[in-house]
């Protein structure tokens, strides 16, 4: 049976931890309330309450919290790692027994084994049961391409076109297009209605209103927003959890 710990952490807004990695346990990082960003080598995760980030042994990680902070828990699963866990990072989606779980174990005395034990099974049931989720963000490492998705990043609601950021990364239309597919696996527009709807989520799960999100990621009115949500989640933004 994996000794299963969980390590609570009350993060300040705009605080985390540089670039490390974990050799000898892998870790689960959830947000029991506001969010955070996890950055690896290759994609960017955002940590929301009603999702959390795994991540296997090794895999360098920084972590940095978002505006208003983050009551934030790691769940540590120690090595050997079984092979029913996932071998690769990735989100998964929090159940609301997950959730519950995680509550369970902040009140529970650290004296009381025989509660901890069997929250630990739980806890790692709920994880291998756990649905995995395609919320990560492909990073670039062409410093070219970086000046380009750092203006994005910094201002998602940005309203300048493909040729203006292939000006600002100093390369043509399409050799823009050309190393931005390479290094991501999708295109531009691609790459950015992704970064506006993982913001729509950060945003609305610390408890921005639907118009002043609208507002921020560049969208005309509230109900495009809303109906850019509904297109690639299937629920309203009102419909999305904000509490794991």
């Amino acid at each position: 049976m994996l000794k299963v710990d969980i390590t609570p952490y009350e993060m300040p807004p705009g605080s985390g931890w540089e670039a490390h990695a974990h050799d000898d346990e892998a870790l689960l990082s959830y947000a029991h309330a506001g969010s955070c960003v996890q950055i690896m080598a290759t994609r960017t995760w955002v940590v929301l309450p009603a999702h959390a980030v795994w991540m296997p042994p090794g895999v360098e990680h920084a972590t940095l919290v978002g505006p208003h902070g983050c009551d934030f828990r790691t769940v540590r699963f120690p090595m050997p790692i079984p092979a029913d866990l996932p071998q690769e990072p990735c989100v998964i989606e929090v159940s609301p027994l997950l959730a519950q779980l995680v509550t369970a174990w902040d009140e529970t005395a650290p004296d009381d084994e025989a509660r901890r034990e069997a929250l630990r099974f739980l806890l790692y049931d709920e994880v291998r049961r756990a649905r995995t989720l395609d919320l990560g963000l492909p990073r670039v490492r062409d410093g070219r391409l970086v000046r380009a998705v750092n203006a994005l990043q910094d201002d998602p609601g940005d309203a300048r076109g493909l040729d203006d950021f292939a000006a600002l990364a100093g390369m043509s239309r399409r050799s823009f297009i050309r190393h931005f597919q390479a290094e991501t696996g999708m295109g531009f527009a691609d790459w950015r209605r992704r970064l506006r709807l993982l913001m729509a989520r950060q945003l609305l799960a610390e408890g921005t209103s639907v118009t002043e999100a609208a507002a921020t990621l560049g969208y005309g009115s509230p109900s495009a927003f809303i109906a850019m949500v509904r297109r690639e989640l299937g629920v309203t933004p009102g419909q999305l959890p904000t509490w794991g």
